[in-house]
């Protein structure tokens, strides 16, 4: 940009205007550069005015007591649904529900009581742990071993629900026929009334299902309920603390014919 040194002040200003007005026009950078500096003139007018309207609001206590309190709150908040976070509580949780499993399994007929159960929430299923191997429970095969690691699972996540103070899972878990495992379904002709032919070891697996459903029961304190629906009669789970018959349907449908 040249100017005529020689001219008055104010027609060097105009001239200078004049080239400030060519280069607005010819270069895209340089309005550019002028919006950007418009924008940061208007953002500072409005934050000089609201430091204005901050500082008149200082002069009340309650409401600083209450802008604070509100930033405690936001901040315990964005430690809540941090991912960090989520991951801690989802891990603190399954570790916990492991722990449990682990220990109500030796109480049911597994062929590996003793081995350190996990379980996999994106497969929803679990995984035995026997030494250098992780066993999925498909890999597993065995009736039994199926029934023992579902019912110390649901009964472990039942336990787990029940500590915490605000949880939204309703205490009831039910059973369709566990027996089933250690006693095949008769058939349609067998007589209704006809007792089964059970052995003495299977009778056992069963009756340890339903003691150890009744100790949890108890140790719940009438928080757990359970409801069983099973072919087996008074014969197998008879005498069983907190096991109870409520209804027999033998003979007559579950859903009334009149409905």
């Amino acid at each position: 940009m040249k100017l005529a040194l020689n001219l008055s002040p104010s027609s060097r200003l105009n001239e200078v205007r004049g080239e400030i007005g060519n280069l607005e026009r010819d270069s895209e950078a340089a309005r550019e550069v002028a919006d950007h500096f418009d924008r940061v003139e208007r953002f500072l007018g409005r934050l000089e005015q609201a430091l204005q309207l901050y500082d008149r609001a200082d002069q009340s206590s309650d409401l600083r007591m209450e802008i604070e309190g509100l930033r405690r709150q936001i901040e315990t908040l964005q430690k809540t649904v941090s991912d960090a976070e989520i991951r801690r509580k989802l891990n603190n949780a399954l570790t916990r529900i492991e722990s449990m499993t682990t220990q109500l399994v030796p109480q049911l007929d597994a062929e590996w009581p003793d081995a350190p159960v996990r379980l996999i929430i994106d497969d929803l299923t679990v995984k035995v742990v026997r030494g250098s191997r992780d066993d999925y429970l498909w890999e597993i095969g065995s009736g039994a071993n199926w029934l023992a690691y579902h019912v110390s699972l649901t009964l472990a996540l039942q336990k787990f629900f029940l500590a915490e103070p605000q949880h939204f899972v309703p205490a009831l878990l039910i059973y369709d026929q566990p027996s089933q495992v250690y006693f095949p379904k008769r058939a349609a002709s067998d007589d209704a009334t006809e007792a089964f032919a059970l052995r003495d070891q299977d009778v056992l697996a069963v009756r340890k299902v339903f003691a150890l459903l009744g100790r949890e029961v108890e140790a719940a304190g009438g928080r757990l309920q359970i409801i069983v629906l099973d072919h087996a009669d008074e014969g197998v789970w008879g005498g069983i603390p907190n096991v109870s018959l409520t209804e027999e349907w033998r003979g007559k449908a579950l859903v009334p014919s009149d409905w």
